[in-house]
């Protein structure tokens, strides 16, 4: 039974994932962001959805003594946040609790592992879709499905995850196959996440646009080529998926496009780099992924120069 859930972050999918699972266990949001943790003290997180907004109290924290003895840790911080928030992981998590990365990009599950060990550790990805609008403010962004990575040893616990997640809204299933569809996403994320925030558009206008269209397919079938390398297979195809998601999506502003608007780090090094990092090892060519790692960056060196 999954009865004490901490959740590291107070952005957009930790407080999605704070509102939908309040009602069903004793949650408490962990983080460092002062305005957001004095936002939702004050007024609980406040969800809108298509039916209107509603506003669900939960407990709030920068206090790791105030979240400890968690049955469950669910990491939803960004990519550069990862070494705070498996830190924390390891220090609230109880001796038989389990502790999911629900992150963009690569790298997470493995400082996870090494924090916590590899019995406690849980590999998910998910394409629940959240805006923040203002601190403890979100807007749910589209649904889909959230995947936990298999386990024998911890098969039972992670079952239990699951079982809490699909009554609290979120479809959710275990699978033998995580890695690929961490890889799936990637791709997905590195064609599409820094497009839109290098040129300032929904994810739908990148099929708006030939060139941005062309790019966005190139860096996820960089990314596909990739993850076959390490033998993995993307199905359906990565040029298919990242159009289907951008036309699925096409009114949503990135994460990326976000973070750049506030001026806060984003993920490229998770996402892009990662794709980079991983081709340079494995021998194959990621030009137009490194050309995205480097213009982003670029734009964030220019906007803390200014």
């Amino acid at each position: 039974m999954i009865a004490k859930i901490t959740i590291l972050g107070t952005g957009a999918l930790a407080c999605l994932f704070g509102a939908r699972l309040a009602p069903h266990a004793e949650v408490v949001l962990l983080g460092s962001w002062p305005q957001g943790l004095a936002a939702i003290r004050r007024d609980g997180i406040r969800l809108d959805t298509t039916e209107g907004e509603t506003r669900i109290k939960v407990r709030a924290t920068d206090a790791i003594s105030d979240a400890g003895d968690a049955d469950l840790v669910l990491i939803l911080v960004k990519s550069w946040q990862t070494d705070w928030a498996v830190r924390q992981a390891r220090q609230v998590l109880q001796d038989q609790g389990l502790a999911l990365t629900l992150q963009n990009g690569l790298g997470h599950y493995e400082a996870l592992r090494v924090e916590v060990g590899e019995s406690r550790a849980v590999l998910g990805v998910t394409t629940q879709g959240a805006a923040l609008l203002a601190p403890g403010h979100v807007r749910f962004a589209g649904g889909g499905e959230t995947l936990l990575g298999y386990d024998p040893v911890s098969m039972h616990r992670v079952t239990q995850i699951s079982e809490a997640f699909s009554v609290a809204g979120f479809p959710t299933r275990v699978t033998s196959q995580i890695e690929t569809a961490l890889w799936g996403k990637l791709a997905v994320n590195a064609g599409i996440n820094p497009l839109t925030a290098l040129l300032g558009v929904t994810n739908g206008g990148l099929l708006d646009r030939p060139d941005a269209e062309e790019l966005m397919v190139s860096a996820a079938e960089e990314a596909a080529a990739v993850a076959a390398a390490h033998g993995l297979q993307l199905e359906p195809d990565a040029a298919t998926r990242v159009r289907d998601v951008a036309r699925l999506t096409a009114s949503n502003r990135s994460s990326m496009l976000q973070d750049v608007g506030r001026g806060a780090p984003t993920e490229i090094e998770a996402i892009s780099g990662a794709v980079v990092r991983s081709g340079r090892r494995l021998g194959v060519p990621t030009p137009v992924n490194e050309v995205l790692w480097k213009l982003v960056r670029a734009l964030r060196d220019a906007k803390i120069e200014s």
